[in-house]
């Protein structure tokens, strides 16, 4: 029986050093490894925020759906924020936290508004809108609502009122529908429209088509009396412009007529002179009468004071003279 031959130590110690070799490169490799994935770790974390300091925006909402942990808040179609948490208040609100960086939180105003979008194609938006942005800043851990826009929505709304129009344009395009009896009776009044007479007829019917057929008739007869009485009208007009603008015409008979028309007011104009300078003299004279008026006037004032005194004395004669037969007293 043959035994196995053990090997040498000098054997052994050859076969042990290429794998301590080997042993050695591994171990180097994988520390290069974990290095690696840890500055990869480590660079994804920095690129994502986590080491740059933070200040925090709770949006309240009585509806997150839609909203996940991670989801960034846009602001003019840049990320400045990252929803960290979601939970619900006491009062069966949604509360949202969103870390804001530092450097981004300078977008972010007492007057900015948040908005929660959800379309009909695509997710749910978280955005923000600042109109003023001299206004003062965000503080950390404001609390503000959130606007919800929810296009779904208005879907069903939608849905019911375009089935209630394609129930109505059924029932108007129906064989008995009025807009069909409507449109028959368009298409006969057409017809009838473009027969001889038949739009006087289509729109006032045979009876007053008649009617408005005499009256054109009638319209027409008159139309051609009135030619007839301007013809003739025209024609003694031209017989009478031969007469007046002739030489031996009304318009020379006229003519003469003005001329001694033009005479005698001249006449008169003179007499005019004459009677003017008469009523100034007139005139005189009645001045100087007024002015004697005036002085008779004052004349027969005195002498109907001298008349009262008379007679005031005369009462006063026979009240004192009593036993005389007759009371009257006769003046010379």
């Amino acid at each position: 029986m043959n035994h196995p031959t053990e090997p040498s130590p000098v054997a052994q110690e050859a076969d042990a050093a290429p794998a301590r070799g080997i042993e050695r490169r591994a171990r180097a490799l994988l520390g290069l490894l974990a290095l690696l994935l840890l500055s990869a770790a480590g660079y994804l974390m920095h690129a994502r925020g986590v080491f740059e300091p933070t200040q925090r925006l709770i949006l309240v909402t009585d509806d997150a759906e839609g909203v996940t942990v991670g989801m960034d808040l846009t602001f003019s179609g840049f990320a400045i924020g990252r929803v960290r948490r979601i939970g619900l208040a006491d009062d069966g609100s949604v509360r949202i936290e969103i870390d804001v960086p530092r450097r981004d939180a300078r977008w972010l105003r007492e007057v900015s508004v948040f908005t929660l979008e959800r379309g009909l194609v695509g997710g749910t938006r978280l955005r923000a809108y600042t109109g003023v942005m001299d206004s003062p800043p965000l503080p950390d851990g404001a609390v503000r609502p959130v606007l919800r826009g929810d296009a779904l929505a208005d879907l069903p709304r939608v849905v019911n009122t375009a089935r209630e129009l394609v129930e109505q344009l059924k029932a108007m395009t129906a064989p008995q529908a009025p807009v069909n009896a409507s449109l028959r009776e368009l298409r006969e009044l057409l017809a009838r429209a473009n027969q001889p007479g038949g739009a006087l007829q289509a729109m006032l019917g045979e009876r007053d088509r008649q009617r408005v057929t005499a009256l054109l008739d009638d319209s027409r007869r008159v139309l051609a009396g009135v030619q007839g009485v301007l013809e003739r009208v025209e024609a003694g007009v031209r017989r009478a412009d031969e007469r007046l603008l002739a030489p031996e015409g009304v318009a020379g008979d006229a003519q003469a007529a003005l001329r001694e028309a033009r005479a005698l007011l001249a006449d008169l104009r003179g007499s005019l002179k004459r009677i003017d300078g008469v009523l100034d003299e007139a005139h005189g004279v009645a001045r100087n009468v007024r002015a004697a008026t005036v002085d008779l006037d004052a004349l027969r004032a005195e002498v109907e004071v001298t008349l009262k005194r008379v007679d005031a004395l005369m009462l006063d004669l026979q009240r004192r003279w009593p036993f005389a037969r007759e009371t009257e007293v006769r003046l010379p």
